[in-house]
């Protein structure tokens, strides 16, 4: 179940990237597709568990991709990551 929202969830994302291509995105209007892709893909291996939510967020003037991930055992998990370096931020 959890491969299949997963890979729900990058699809979807990947039908967003061919839109991509088409408008050019200010730093402060959103990210490339593919940057929110691999910020999912960096959560989900930090934190494994099924995406309830992604949002793309300007903390602090940097831009950050917010994943809320429910895990195994039910509990709603908050990873933040760093689009730049595809990181998870502390």
């Amino acid at each position: 179940m959890m491969k299949k929202i997963t890979s729900a969830a990058i699809l979807t994302a990947a039908m967003l990237f061919s839109f991509n291509n088409a408008f050019a995105f200010a730093s402060d209007e959103g990210l490339p597709a593919d940057q929110v892709i691999s910020a999912i893909q960096a959560a989900v291996a930090a934190n494994p568990g099924n995406i309830h939510e992604v949002e793309v967020e300007q903390k602090r003037g940097k831009l950050i991709v917010e994943v809320k991930i429910i895990n195994a055992d039910g509990k709603k998990i908050k990873v933040k990551i760093d689009p730049a370096e595809n990181a998870v931020i502390p």
